[in-house]
């Protein structure tokens, strides 16, 4: 991810890196059509995700003709209000879309909004809340969007409604209101548009979303993480999904028998395959840490820059590797494969294996 000055110019590039082109056919939510037929509501939302799209790289340029604080973006020890606050306001232009439809009806290719309740929404939502509304209704109106009632300071003080559409007319507006009269607020992937948040929920199963995943990688990268999932998926491990941050907005999470905590995250991060182990017991399998090739042990070559693991706490988590004792937090800290190489994954399926063993002789004892 490019880096930015400021905390919301850095979130809405997150915003911007995770948005995924909509393919030109895939399973539909019937619940998201209002009237469109499946194409219709494809063309409105690919429509629709390219001027987010562009927004967002506006956004990125001129966030303060969006009215967002502009507190500067640096490594805090502890979390600052300011700078969340800063981060928070990116969410403001899809909140604000996603507010119109929640507080209205659609109508003729256009959504009808109660301008009473929509004002005091968004005032009312934590972390999404919209201050600054008329500079965001401005740049919607920049990007072809229609507000009628607004005269780009304010609202018709006389009417109780007012009505959004767009210029092209189409299919915008009601694919629009179809994808966001579904899909919650704190989904983060309703801010980059994903087009899976429209598809049937009982659909998505471990296998199709293994294989959606798998689409957007290549080379080596995509052998590992399809060779690593068949191993994954013959173990007792759980499988999880988030639509959290990932260029696709979906995060795999294999959790530890009973799920209690996770031991494996697949995401995408700025267009690259992350991998990441949260090891507790690696003292129980060194001997064969010790035997595996250079590029799988430097990842055990690494300290926790947590500064309450100086101390013991219950999260701390120390390991012996080559004579040399390591501590890493373990409630923040995970272990990243860096290095994909697909005759590596025999390795990792062995330290998989050894973890969930000794995970299970230790909850035995207990």
């Amino acid at each position: 991810m490019n880096k930015h000055l400021y905390c919301c110019q850095n979130a809405a590039q997150n915003f911007f890196d995770h948005i995924i082109p909509v393919p030109d056919d895939f399973n539909v939510n019937l619940k998201c059509l209002h009237g469109l037929n499946r194409n219709e509501f494809i063309n409105g939302l690919k429509s629709l995700t390219e001027i987010i799209q562009v927004m967002y790289i506006d956004m990125i340029q001129n966030p303060e003709e969006y009215g967002l604080p502009l507190v500067e973006d640096i490594q805090y020890e502890k979390y600052n209000p300011k700078a969340g606050a800063s981060w928070y306001s990116a969410l403001r232009l899809v909140t604000t879309l996603h507010n119109m439809v929640q507080c209205g009806e659609l109508t003729a290719g256009s959504i009808t909004v109660n301008k009473k309740i929509f004002t005091e929404t968004n005032k009312k939502l934590k972390n999404y809340s919209v201050s600054n509304t008329p500079m965001i209704l401005k740049k919607l109106c920049d990007y072809g969007f229609i507000i009628q009632g607004f005269n780009g300071k304010s609202f018709d003080k006389n009417s109780e409604t007012f009505n959004i559409s767009h210029a092209d007319g189409g299919f915008i507006i009601p694919a629009m209101y179809g994808y966001m009269s579904n899909t919650r607020l704190y989904k983060y992937a309703l801010f980059s548009l994903n087009y899976f948040l429209a598809t049937p929920q009982d659909t998505w199963s471990d296998e199709w979303s293994m294989s959606m995943f798998a689409e957007y990688l290549t080379g080596e990268e995509r052998e590992f993480y399809e060779s690593f999932n068949r191993y994954l998926f013959a173990t007792e491990l759980i499988v999880g999904k988030s639509d959290d941050y990932s260029n696709i907005s979906f995060r795999r999470e294999y959790m530890m028998p009973k799920g209690k905590s996770v031991l494996i995250r697949f995401y995408s991060d700025n267009g690259k395959l992350r991998i990441c182990l949260r090891l507790r017991h690696m003292d129980s399998y060194s001997g064969y840490i010790e035997i595996v090739p250079e590029r799988v042990k430097q990842i055990f070559r690494n300290k926790s820059n947590c500064r309450f693991c100086a101390e013991r706490c219950g999260y701390r988590c120390a390991w012996t590797f080559e004579g040399i004792t390591y501590t890493m937090c373990g409630y923040m800290f995970y272990f990243d494969i860096a290095d994909y190489k697909p005759e590596d994954v025999e390795f990792y399926n062995q330290i998989v294996f050894r973890e969930i063993k000794a995970a299970v002789q230790k909850n035995k004892k207990k």
